[in-house]
């Protein structure tokens, strides 16, 4: 109910007057209003709308804390590995070219030493592979076998080896598989040798190849300064995206031999990083080169259920502050994604490649976040609703009852049932029915006062007139009754008996020529009328 359209509907009578009913359900429909309106300000100042909006970030915020720790542990421990293992393959082909007597630089020029040389990093490529949390293991050499084939300036020699169990994330059952590399190699260790198999690496000046072998022949840095991360890309031939870990193989005379490194798959990445997605079925987990301020998803990984993770989102993601902590994330085809994200550092500050950052976010589309936010808003604004509606209904009951008793008396008082007025036990309205009832005995005192073919006027010009004929003791105890006074405090105030109270009483009955104190009194309060000074009281 409206207060206000109560107001005017009141109004529009003509008279503007309004009923106690409506007086008092205006009252409290207005009370009501004000109560639900500081509920509503206390609700926003506590901050409970936003509630969910900090449940949400709250759970993002703790996603992203373990995702970054484990992808910045595992990720540092991949690179120390691949360090650790360019030095062992650099040293033996160091010692084994030593002793054959060609230089570094001459590999090339002898084609027929490289599968011997790859024979013998297959061990130290097993080893690596077999105890660290990596999907492959490869060396690629600055050398192809047969340089007049087509093709060879892109062509170079190597091995590289997977660990499919499942993806490497249970290192205690590896299962090495050959995916490049002599094939005389791998059936002389009885290896299965996979159907995207190729002789050789089909490498690029701009690939994982080029980009390495030619930092580290520009830059004069340890090689704990030197490996890189290369942004996700599928190898030619090969059936999987990952992110492969290079790190230069450089001989003891400065030249470079190749690379070696480790793979982290697409698909192990997934399993390693998994968010929590009992919360949110479409949340998932990216890391991603940065590029302008922008995660670039063209070359990201994805670990989560969200059908887009699957690899579907492409280009640059632009990144923009959102609601209060969290951040909004759009793609290049303009899909909408909410959550947070967290630089890793891969790379020593003295790096060659420390001007490379990367990111990891914890993203869910920006649908499912507002959906859940409006889910838990709504249940808390249909209480409210409930609330309300259950409030002015229980103000109209409340009302209704309450006037009850008083329209029943507001009754009484214009029926007069035999001038009788029945006790409601409500003091105010009990005691305005006895005022009522001692002026109804005061007009049938006046009544009775009158005799046949005499009017009051003309009595009560006797009563005045008497009133002279009164002595000093008489007048005395005259005005105290038109003080209002009883008998009996009259009795305390003169310092006289009752008894001559009583004689004072039948001599000013006689003079004034009334034959009671009703009688006496009704010609005292008409006195007072007359005088402006409202009516004495009745004895008690």
């Amino acid at each position: 109910m409206n207060p206000f359209k109560l107001l005017r509907d009141a109004r529009a009578n003509g008279r503007g007057e309004i009923t106690l009913q409506r007086r008092l359900l205006m009252f409290f429909l207005l009370f009501l209003v004000a109560v639900m309106a500081a509920l509503f300000i206390i609700l926003f100042a506590c901050g409970f709308f936003s509630a969910g909006l900090r449940e949400q970030t709250l759970f993002l915020d703790n996603e992203l804390g373990h995702l970054s720790d484990d992808v910045s542990k595992n990720f540092a421990s991949v690179s120390l590995e691949g360090v650790a293992l360019s030095r062992r393959l650099s040293e033996y082909l160091d010692k084994t070219l030593a002793d054959k007597e060609i230089r570094p630089s001459e590999l090339q020029a002898a084609p027929e030493e490289i599968e011997p040389l790859l024979d013998g990093c297959f061990d130290m490529l097993t080893s690596a592979l077999e105890k660290n949390r990596a999907s492959g293991a490869y060396i690629v050499l600055d050398a192809t076998v047969n340089p007049s084939l087509p093709g060879a300036a892109r062509s170079r020699a190597g091995v590289f080896l997977k660990n499919m169990e499942p993806n490497a994330l249970h290192l205690e059952t590896p299962a090495i598989r050959f995916m490049r590399g002599p094939a005389a190699l791998a059936r002389s260790r009885n290896m299965t040798i996979l159907p995207q198999w190729q002789m050789e690496f089909s490498v690029s000046d701009d690939g994982f190849f080029g980009i390495s072998t030619r930092m580290a022949r520009q830059a004069s840095l340890p090689l704990s300064r030197l490996y890189h991360w290369n942004g996700s890309e599928v190898l030619a031939g090969d059936y999987q995206e990952a992110i492969l870990l290079t790190v230069p193989l450089v001989a003891s005379d400065g030249s470079i031999y190749g690379v070696c490194g480790f793979e982290i798959s697409a698909m192990l990445f997934k399993l390693q990083n998994l968010p929590d997605n009992t919360g949110h079925t479409r949340v998932f987990a990216m890391f991603a080169p940065v590029r302008d301020d922008k995660l670039d998803a063209s070359r990201a990984l994805f670990a989560g259920s969200f059908s887009q993770a699957s690899g579907t989102i492409n280009g640059t993601m632009a990144i923009a502050p959102g609601n209060g902590e969290l951040y909004s994330f759009t793609s290049s085809d303009g899909e909408a994604f909410t959550g947070l994200y967290t630089p890793v550092h891969l790379y020593p500050k003295d790096s060659a490649h420390a001007e490379e950052e990367w990111a990891v976010s914890v993203l869910l589309p920006s649908a499912d976040f507002e959906a859940v936010i409006r889910s838990q808003n709504r249940t808390v604004m249909l209480l409210l609703l409930v609330l309300l509606v259950f409030s002015a209904a229980a103000s109209f009951i409340i009302s209704r009852r309450y006037l009850t008793p008083v329209i029943g008396a507001i009754n009484q008082v214009k029926t007069k049932a035999g001038g009788e007025y029945k006790k409601t036990n409500i003091q105010e309205i009990d005691d305005l029915f006895a005022y009522l009832a001692e002026q109804d005995i005061l007009r049938e005192a006046k009544a009775d006062a009158l005799i046949p073919g005499e009017t009051i006027s003309e009595r009560y010009a006797t009563f005045v007139a008497g009133i002279k004929t009164l002595s000093p003791a008489e007048r005395a105890v005259f005005n105290l009754y038109m003080e209002g006074y009883s008998a009996k405090a009259i009795t305390e105030i003169l310092c006289l008996s009752i008894n001559t109270i009583k004689t004072h009483n039948k001599r000013i009955y006689m003079k004034l020529n009334v034959a009671s104190r009703d009688e006496l009194m009704v010609y005292v309060n008409m006195m007072r009328e007359k005088e402006g000074l409202g009516v004495v009281g009745r004895e008690p």
